[in-house]
Order: C-alpha cells, then sequence, then structure tokens
C-alpha cells in the first residue's frame, strides 16, 4: 500500500465511516438550535479519532488487538448511551427542563455549566464540546471502530499505517463537523421542535437495536 493510496483509503472510509447510522444519531441529539453546532460534530470525531489512531497504531507496532469482549462492552454502552441522548432530546421537544451542559463566554474564556433551566451550577475552562467528545470516544472502541483498526493492519509498515489514519481522523472530523453544522441550521430555519423530537426517535430506535444486538451475541 503505497502512501498516496493510504491516505486515499483513510479518506474516504473516514468519510463513510462518519456517516454510519449511530454515529450521526448520537451528534443530532446533542446539537442544539442556540449552541456551536459545528464544535459538536468537530468534537465527536476528534474523540472517536484517538483511540482508533492509538489503537491502531499499537496493532500495526506491536500486534496488539482488542478482545472482542471490550468491542461487545462499548457496543452495548453505545447503545444504552443513544437511547438516553433520544429520551433526553424528546424531553427537550416537549419542553420539559433536563440536566445539560451550557456554553457561554467571559471575555475571552468559554466556561460550561451544568444547568437545569436557569439554574446553573459549577465552572471549568473547556475548548471542546465535552459531552461530544466522550460519546466519540465510546464510538471509537466500539464495533465499527475496531473494524477500522483491524484494516490498518493490512497496511506493510508504520508510514502507510500513520497516512492512513491521518486522513481517516481528518476526514472524520471534518465529516462529522459539516454534518452537524447542517443539522444546527435546519434547526434554527424552524421547525426545532419536531427537529428534537425526530432526532429522539432516532436515537432511541438506533440505540434499542444495538442494545438488542449486543444482549443477543452475549447470550
Amino acid at each position: 500500500m503505497a502512501l498516496a493510496s493510504a491516505l486515499v483509503a483513510g479518506g474516504v472510509i473516514g468519510i463513510r465511516h462518519a456517516l454510519e447510522a449511530d454515529h450521526l444519531a448520537a451528534v443530532a441529539t446533542m446539537v442544539e438550535d442556540d449552541g456551536n453546532p459545528s464544535l459538536v460534530g468537530a468534537s465527536w470525531g476528534v474523540g472517536h479519532s484517538i483511540p482508533i489512531v492509538v489503537v491502531g497504531l499499537l496493532f500495526v507496532a506491536l500486534g496488539v488487538r482488542l478482545p472482542e469482549s471490550v468491542t461487545h462492552f462499548f457496543e452495548l454502552a453505545v447503545g444504552a448511551i443513544l437511547v438516553v441522548l433520544g429520551g433526553r432530546m424528546l424531553f427537550r421537544a416537549a419542553d420539559v427542563p433536563v440536566p445539560t451542559l451550557r456554553d457561554h463566554n467571559h471575555g475571552d474564556r468559554e466556561h460550561r455549566h451544568l444547568s437545569l433551566g436557569d439554574v446553573a451550577l459549577g465552572t471549568k475552562h473547556t475548548h471542546v464540546h465535552d459531552e461530544s467528545f466522550a460519546v466519540g470516544v465510546f464510538h471509537g472502541f466500539a464495533g465499527s471502530g475496531a473494524l477500522v483498526i483491524a484494516m490498518v493492519s493490512a497496511a506493510p509498515g508504520m508510514g502507510q499505517a500513520v497516512a492512513f489514519l491521518t486522513a481517516f481522523s481528518l476526514l472524520t472530523v471534518a465529516t462529522m463537523a459539516t454534518v452537524s453544522t447542517l443539522w444546527g441550521r435546519s434547526m434554527d430555519i424552524g421547525g426545532t421542535r419536531l427537529l428534537r423530537a425526530v432526532a429522539g426517535v432516532v436515537g432511541i430506535v438506533v440505540g434499542g437495536l444495538l442494545l438488542v444486538e449486543q444482549v443477543g451475541v452475549l447470550v
């Protein structure tokens, strides 16, 4: 696999991978009409790429493999997270206050507060959408992320593996940032309550199917 081929393959797979149903469902349930949608998608992409890059390089260098039990655990966790995020979005569609992380600025510093309605608790400095980043990390260890790691093993050397993973990560981040931006702009145009409800239902359905699938595998 030449470097150019590795770059092209990584980029194409990164775009396709970002557009998988469970990834889109997760990000859609975290985008808010009054937030920064591109930051949500980009943060998911960064969080998703980190475990894939780290484990992928270890795979090539040391032959390290993720046990199937680990990927099954993260698939279950992702399914449960999607159900929770979907349910939360349905509450928002019904204008029911739910705990959330709210961003706002103090001068040149962005802070995040755990908020319920108009009550905010605690502060911390942040440069990413923490929730989306964390969900992306879970997705990186889950089934489809593990498949990408397995693909890296086809690289004949570390150079090709790095090229593949670099292109994969960059295109994953860019694709999800674009998708979340488009979703956020759709919410700005109108029909926010309906779009929230759609995102909530999709999140619950996709998460539920993942749970059923993984429970079936474990049984």
